[in-house]
């Protein structure tokens, strides 16, 4: 492969191990992303795929990935701008088109956690760095918008600012070498001459971008690491931010959607001409086997007609999942005569014989919705060719969705409209959590918008259908074992999960990239596989089941249920072992410095080693903790609760300390620990979706309960980046809620909590 300055330039690989600082030049001269970037301002000079100035100094950063809440459009231009040497109060942000040049290189990094650094992780790295924009995927999940573009924006940043110093070399006839940079202004210390941004936008814009852009060095930062103020602050406080459920087009209709309850079900009959004949309805019709759709003149009608209608639904064939009596069977599949092994170490088996001590638990969770405060939506507009021609035809879709790729994608797929013919416009979005990666509501809203052309259709899901419709996180159980020296040491640990994969489900259904087949499936053991302690002798295996019930990627994944798992066992084990739960921790810590800062700084923060005050009305006290690597993020968090005397449970505290290695701003961060902290609770203390007869049985906020306000804990957030490659953090702070909360409730009570959710269980009442 050639390398030029459409390509990364490698060096001293074979040396060093290490990656050459000419991050990302695939983007930087792509006149057509340039051009979709300058269309919402003509104004505006682009610099860069990412970057356009107006004369005004005004800087607008475009962002690719999806903001949900998580601040990446505060993120991703912080990282720019401070390469860029940018006047923060001058930087705006804007969504970015659909083009290739925006494809994520999130890939390319998780390299960093899954290979030993070197040359064969450097070269993998390059490869990956090559190929995604390529490929032009963007995504965000995963917690990966700011551990995947770091370096790259970086680079975004530092290359545009070189131009920018190119251009005032030119004007004021002096070279390079002698000019500086420093809040939009390129200055000349000799002359005491400067130019602001704006005024050299335009020279800039038409300049060739340089292959290897100088970064700055740490101790140089002045935006990356500080608090700024987000930019999508202003617009979500007075409304005029524009999520999906807010999308108005001219010649705009309304629709939502009647699907099967029963998973799997098809539609049978539904009184179609009495519905069309409603006073406001456009037209119902029938979209997929299993779903009817109603076009009215604004939502309200759409709803009501649809509520009013009378559909009956065939029931799958073969026996109905029921939830219930699927989880109770779980624990007797722990021991299938083919289970898959993960990973087994050589001599497990002997090690684990040769326990003097063995500890054993099982443990399980439920099914989870997402429960999104904005419902699924999505407007489409079918554009059909004047020769006929489905090819010729075009689609255009405003889109809350993680990925304005896989919306295009989908667009394309159900129309036969060629990718160059399809058109998507982010939005915001209230909430996603994981479900807003599935495309289910995508491909609704364009089937609706095909049976109207040439008007757009903005569909919108009730919130019954929301909770009922869901791609949930599926139940689960698992069983721990561990073996113990007779002085106490862990010698062998042997974990097996049950439950229904998500990643081969998401794929299947969404024909997705990444087809990994539930026997092979790693995440299943998460965070096991990738373990930060230093874990004796492991045999981790799984035996997937599947149903009707279809999975999806919730907040943490598989990590929501297997942080638990396993933070709540090391407790048991340590309480075996004659430890408490800390220097049980450290000592599967002592050879990971970072990770023990963190435990050792949540157990000062806390108070851990101080005892809690007494009740004044008589009510019973705990602490509970927990330490995880999560998303390449470390994080531990003590839970502290009170439990009265009749039983009730109080959340008091909860104290969360997280290294990020990186912080780019920390606000942001603390900002998304304690989100996921009230994700948490709300889950471990409440969450359960049931399903009988193939259907969910809960439909809103009043049966899928969520923490309330009055109940929400004290927080204390410590954000302590000890250097390096940032991590992960919007789901960093739910995995280790759960087992420290439970350990809480065991230090009042003596009672061990191993199923969640807690409000089922007989120790404490919520």
């Amino acid at each position: 492969m050639k390398l030029s300055r459409r390509g990364m330039i490698l060096s001293g690989i074979a040396a060093t191990g290490g990656l050459a600082v000419a991050y990302g030049m695939n983007a930087l001269d792509d006149g057509d992303a340039r051009a979709k970037f300058r269309a919402s301002t003509p104004d505006q000079f682009v610099l860069h795929a990412y970057v356009k100035i107006a004369t005004d100094g005004t800087i607008t950063i475009a962002v690719p990935q999806a903001e949900l809440g998580q601040g990446v459009t505060t993120a991703i231009p912080m990282m720019i701008a401070e390469e860029l040497d940018a006047d923060w109060d001058t930087v705006e942000y804007e969504l970015a088109p659909l083009d290739k040049a925006y494809g994520s290189y999130a890939m390319a990094e998780m390299t960093r956690i899954f290979m030993q650094p070197g040359v064969v992780a450097s070269t993998a790295r390059w490869a990956l760095w090559q190929a995604s924009p390529m490929i032009g995927l963007i995504f965000t999940g995963g917690s990966s918008a700011v551990f995947g573009n770091y370096e790259f924006c970086r680079t975004v940043g530092a290359t545009a600012r070189a131009m920018l110093i190119k251009a005032a070399a030119a004007k004021l006839n002096v070279p390079e070498s002698e000019l500086s940079t420093k809040l939009s202004r390129v200055i000349h210390e000799g002359s005491g001459k400067s130019l602001g941004y704006g005024e050299l936008a335009e020279a800039a814009a038409r300049l060739s971008p340089s292959e290897v852009a100088a970064r700055k060095t740490l101790d140089q930062f002045s935006i990356i690491g500080q608090p700024k103020h987000r930019l999508d602050a202003a617009e979500k406080i007075d409304g005029s931010g524009r999520y999906g459920i807010d999308v108005k087009l001219p010649n705009m209709v309304y629709a939502t959607v009647r699907q099967s309850p029963a998973f799997k079900g098809t539609v049978a009959s539904f009184d179609v001409e009495r519905t069309r004949a409603r006073k406001g309805v456009i037209d119902a019709f029938q979209i997929t086997p299993d779903t009817v759709a109603v076009v009215a003149e604004n939502t309200w009608l759409a709803h009501q007609a649809a509520r009013d209608m009378a559909v009956t639904f065939t029931p799958p064939s073969g026996p109905a999942y029921d939830s219930t009596l699927a989880v109770a069977e779980y624990p007797s599949l722990f021991d299938p005569a083919n289970p898959s092994v993960l990973r087994e170490d050589e001599g497990f088996g002997e090690a684990m014989k040769a326990a003097v001590t063995k500890v054993e638990a099982v443990y399980e969770t439920p099914h989870l919705a997402h429960l999104c405060m904005e419902p699924m939506n999505c407007t489409a507009l079918y554009e059909p060719a004047a020769d006929g021609k489905p090819e010729n035809a075009k689609i255009t879709v405003w889109s809350p969705s993680q990925s304005i790729t896989f919306t295009s994608w989908n667009a394309a797929r159900i129309t036969g409209v060629p990718a160059g013919n399809v058109t998507v416009h982010a939005t915001l979005m209230g909430g996603a959590f994981g479900r807003r990666a599935d495309m289910d509501f995508v491909r609704q809203a364009v089937a609706i918008a095909m049976k109207v052309p040439g008007r757009p259709v903005k569909m919108t899901w009730s919130r019954e259908e929301d909770v009922q419709q869901d791609t949930y996180r599926p139940a689960n159980a698992a069983r721990f074992r561990a073996g113990l020296d007779a002085s106490g040491n862990m010698t062998a640990l042997d974990f097996i999960t049950v439950g229904k994969t998500v990643s081969w489900d998401y794929n299947q259904r969404n024909q997705g990239p990444f087809n990994t087949k539930p026997r092979d499936d790693n995440g299943m053991v998460m965070p096991m596989v990738a373990t930060h302690y230093a874990f004796p002798k492991m045999r981790l295996a799984s035996n997937p089941q599947d149903n009707s019930v279809p999975s999806g990627n919730w907040r943490s994944v598989t990590m929501s249920h297997n942080g638990f798992y396993q933070e709540a066992f090391l407790d048991e084990v340590a309480e075996a072992a004659g430890q408490d739960p800390v220097s049980f921790r450290r000592t599967l810590l002592k050879d990971k410095p970072k990770h023990l800062a963190i435990l050792d700084a949540v157990v000062e923060k806390s108070g851990w080693n101080t005892p809690l005050a007494a009740d004044p009305n008589g009510g019973k006290r705990g602490r509970g903790i927990a330490a995880l690597e999560a998303f390449n993020s470390i994080i531990a968090q003590v839970v502290e609760v009170t439990i009265a005397p009749n039983g009730a449970l109080k959340v008091d505290r909860v104290v969360s300390c997280v290294d990020p290695h990186t912080a780019v701003n920390p606000n942001i961060i603390a900002a998304q620990i304690e989100g996921s902290v009230i994700d948490a609770l709300s889950a471990a203390l409440y969450g359960q979706i049931d399903v009988k007869a193939g259907a969910v049985v809960q439909s809103n906020f009043s049966d899928y309960r969520l923490v309330k306000l009055a109940e929400a804990p004290a927080q204390e957030t410590y954000v302590l980046p000890g250097g390096g490659h940032p991590g992960g953090m919007g789901e960093v702070g739910v995995p280790g809620v759960a087992p420290a909360l439970t350990a809480a409730i065991y230090a009042a009570t003596g009672k061990r909590i191993r199923k969640l959710p807690i409000a089922l269980s007989e120790v404490v009442s919520v």
